[in-house]
């Protein structure tokens, strides 16, 4: 038996391509999403695996704070590589699910992606009208049914310094806590990374994660929705805690890298 920790069902309303996207699939859509589902299941399975029994084999990741109880948001920062797994093994959380970017620069990591995650988001101007929104509602029921998300309020790049609003949002509209998630001496991704392959770019994380020692993650204090406030007036107030825990985690363990903000700076200009 796995522990209770994250383990919430999968909507049952929502199929291949939910109300939310707006969208008929085709007689080919359905048919390959219906033969790679059970691929995407033991891929997944097999991940939950890795998370329990590898990353203690390779790595020291040790918890700190209160573990996190389901039904709940993890707002992990994301500076580098190899957060999920590790956020999973110290929060007991293995079958968590995450929002995950669709846009990477090897089109078959979607489809492992959403084997390990579930819960797909880009940024493409036109897809993200319909395919953010249908990940969002699949994410808030299965936050009802009694799981586990992380959500990385960096977004793909840590470096543009901004927060966004995706982890309040869920956490509000599910009526879940959002905790605040910190790794220290973990592996930090700067920019210009990304022009290595793939296979020699996990190598050099793997080699240096191992070499730092001890990975500690951090749980915060949970973050409450407040439902008698409006939502946008709820979520910023969430941010902008958030954002505190965020600038604690940076000061004390990412202190040669610029804090996140929140609100964005064109937004608390406006």
């Amino acid at each position: 038996m796995w522990p209770a920790g994250g383990i919430g069902s999968w909507p049952r309303s929502i199929g291949p391509m939910g109300k939310a996207e707006g969208r008929k699939p085709s007689f080919w859509g359905r048919l390959g999403w219906g033969l790679g589902k059970p691929v995407q299941w033991l891929i997944g399975l097999l991940y939950v695996a890795t998370c329990r029994f590898l990353v203690p084999v390779f790595f020291r990741v040790e918890r700190v704070g209160e573990l996190p109880r389901p039904p709940c948001v993890l707002a992990v920062t994301h500076v580098g590589t190899f957060e999920p797994p590790f956020v999973a093994y110290a929060g007991r959380t293995f079958r968590a699910k995450a929002l995950f970017a669709v846009d990477p620069r090897y089109p078959f990591l979607r489809f492992i992606y959403g084997a390990f995650w579930g819960f797909e988001v880009t940024t493409d101007p036109e897809r993200k009208k319909w395919l953010n929104p249908r990940s969002l509602a699949r994410a808030v029921e299965y936050l009802r049914r009694g799981g586990v998300v992380m959500v990385f309020p960096e977004g793909e790049r840590y470096w543009e310094r901004n927060l966004y609003p995706g982890a309040a949002v869920l956490a509000r509209r599910a009526r879940v806590p959002l905790v605040p998630v910190g790794l220290e001496n973990a592996y930090c991704y700067h920019p210009g990374a990304e022009t290595q392959s793939l296979l020699q770019a996990a190598w050099r994380v793997f080699r240096e994660t191992r070499r730092r020692g001890a990975v500690r993650i951090h749980f915060g204090a949970p973050i409450l929705p407040d439902p008698s406030l409006p939502e946008r007036e709820d979520v910023d107030r969430m941010m902008r805690a958030l954002a505190r825990a965020f600038g604690d985690y940076y000061s004390r363990f990412y202190s040669d890298i610029p804090q996140p903000q929140w609100p964005p700076p064109e937004r608390s200009q406006s």
